[in-house]
């Protein structure tokens, strides 16, 4: 009997819309997706665990280490022709991830989503200090990066860093044959044919259309903190809403799409200051252009 196991992976990179990916591949019938959207077990391999960065410690505890346990999340496969899972580390720990990958599932089809570098940079940070744990301003918290690295934080605090794409992109061209890249603006423009796009690529059919009405995982911040607390904390409230909404609301997706456009409704994203922006632009300026020329296609947009 054939084992279970992923044959396409969505390596990321953060905050570029894979949440939203993930949601809508979970609805086709013949995709099966990990329970747990970010397993992260390849990256598990040889990373130092747990990292040090606040929440990292929780985020570990999550982490699929054995794989024995990362088998189980496809023990419920049945008839799905794709199985997959969506680690987003993957992308960024390109050279400790692609080994594990080739050694436990062999040549897997790879889904990246890239964003522009500037925005990723910036939704990442807005989106941690939302939720309360970035107390930097944006500047700052760019200037602390290479400590934070230095101190093995993970991944999600390097802002800057996950947006540098070239090389892993490179690097999953080099050692998987099948690759499908997408920008995020693509997601944004037309997300039905980027969603049918991806059912053929995977093999599955490509008429199915999920329902595309809701962006998850979207970053910004709270208008009022003290009833984004309530919403979005963990707190006595918080838990007796959450009732209340699994009673209005039986199915999974709704409560999903409820949550997601309370959230989008309590929270605002401030513009980024120019002078950042244009640093940022410089920055990612040489990286931007050699992942054109690898990929193929106009990214000027991102230069803009």
């Amino acid at each position: 009997m054939k084992e279970k196991i992923p044959n396409f992976l969505i390596v990321g990179a953060a905050r570029s819309g894979t949440t939203s990916l993930y949601c809508y591949l979970k609805e086709h019938p013949e995709i099966y997706m990990s329970p747990l959207k970010e397993p992260k077990f390849f990256t598990a391999q040889s990373l130092k665990l747990p990292q040090n960065g606040p929440g990292d410690e929780a985020d570990a505890e999550r982490t699929v280490r054995e794989f024995k346990d990362y088998k189980k999340l496809f023990s419920k496969v049945h008839h799905e022709k794709a199985i997959g899972e969506a680690s987003i580390d993957n992308l960024y720990y390109h050279a400790e991830a692609i080994p594990h990958i080739k050694k436990y599932l062999g040549d897997p089809k790879i889904i990246m989503f890239l964003r522009n570098p500037a925005e990723r940079t910036y939704s990442q940070y807005l989106f941690f200090r939302g939720v309360g744990k970035e107390s930097l301003d944006f500047e700052d918290a760019l200037r602390a990066e290479e400590k934070r690295k230095a101190d093995n934080w993970s991944f999600f605090w390097h802002y800057a860093g996950v947006s540098f794409y070239h090389e892993a992109v490179k690097d999953y061209f080099a050692n998987f044959s099948r690759v499908k890249i997408y920008i995020f603006e693509d997601l944004e423009n037309d997300p039905l044919a980027l969603i049918q796009d991806i059912f053929r690529f995977l093999s599955v059919d490509s008429t199915f259309i999920p329902d595309l009405e809701v962006r998850f995982n979207s970053s910004g911040l709270p208008k009022n903190r003290i009833l984004y607390r309530i919403l979005f904390s963990q707190n006595p409230v918080k838990k007796a809403a959450v009732r209340l909404v699994t009673r209005v609301f039986s199915l999974k997706k709704e409560k999903a799409k409820f949550k997601e456009n309370i959230h989008f409704k309590i929270t605002e994203k401030p513009d980024m200051n120019p002078e950042t922006r244009a640093r940022l632009i410089a920055l990612f300026h040489d990286d931007i252009l050699k992942l054109q020329e690898l990929i193929g296609r106009d990214l000027s947009a991102w230069l803009a």
